[in-house]
């Protein structure tokens, strides 16, 4: 069985051939899933961490295209964990709704998340469309504090998967779960059987153990991410290890 955390990468970073690499070493690990990020050059949602690995993934020519032919190879390389493509609303309408869904399906990966997509908009109508034409999950983005309401009206569509900030605000900062966290979970979980994933400054083994007491999948992005940055990818991969026990 898989351990319950996903950890996060950005397409072309540090370079195409090490984010192959990072991809591979996460498999082996065998993580519950890999988020892989198309870079962008706006990354709202993202600390300085992480938008220093896009612009450094921008710098090496990763595109969105390109970002589906690393998971193709990564696919053909062997790797059979769930993927989710984690991108920003912009790229995927750049590069067309029904088409970024379908080279999502053929790559293959499990589903998308687009934490600035807006709950009601036109383009969420369309992609929930389309990812379910397509075989694919949209994992909504929830943050502590949501209005009761909004959830209600998510979770009557019935997504097999939603991701939950630890906090509001930016990827990042350090894991610190509020009462409000915990409120939300205990809640989506008297509704709902959508598995939990919960992200954001979850950097430590006492992290992730902490955050599998509120919900299903400990994702583990910025913390990848420094290490990569200050030691190199084998130093990510032993970090991973770490966290799923296998050290």
């Amino acid at each position: 069985m898989n351990n319950p955390i996903m950890c996060h990468v950005v397409a072309g970073y540090p370079s195409a051939e090490e984010c192959l690499k990072l991809i591979q070493g996460m498999h082996k690990e065998d993580v519950n899933a890999i988020e892989i990020q198309i870079p962008f050059s706006d990354p709202i949602a993202d600390g300085e961490t992480i938008m220093e690995a896009n612009d450094e993934a921008l710098a090496n020519g990763t595109t969105t295209a390109s970002s589906f032919t690393l998971i193709d190879r990564a696919r053909k390389s062997g790797v059979d964990s769930d993927i989710y493509i984690m991108s920003y609303l912009q790229k995927v309408r750049h590069f067309g709704l029904d088409e970024f869904c379908q080279r999502a399906a053929e790559c293959p990966v499990k589903g998308l998340i687009v934490p600035d997509l807006p709950y009601g908009s036109p383009e969420y109508s369309s992609l929930l469309k389309l990812t379910a034409k397509h075989r694919l999950e949209l994992v909504p983005v929830l943050s502590p504090g949501m209005i009761p309401e909004r959830l209600k009206k998510i979770l009557k569509e019935n997504p097999e998967t939603l991701y939950i900030t630890s906090a509001q605000g930016i990827t990042g900062n350090q894991y610190a779960p509020a009462e409000q966290l915990r409120q939300l979970a205990v809640d989506i979980k008297k509704q709902s059987n959508a598995k939990i994933m919960i992200g954001f400054g979850i950097s430590t083994p006492a992290d992730v153990a902490e955050v599998l007491t509120i919900g299903d999948i400990a994702v583990v992005g910025s913390a990848v991410i420094k290490k990569i940055k200050n030691s190199g990818t084998d130093a990510a991969l032993s970090y991973v290890r770490s966290l799923v026990g296998n050290s």
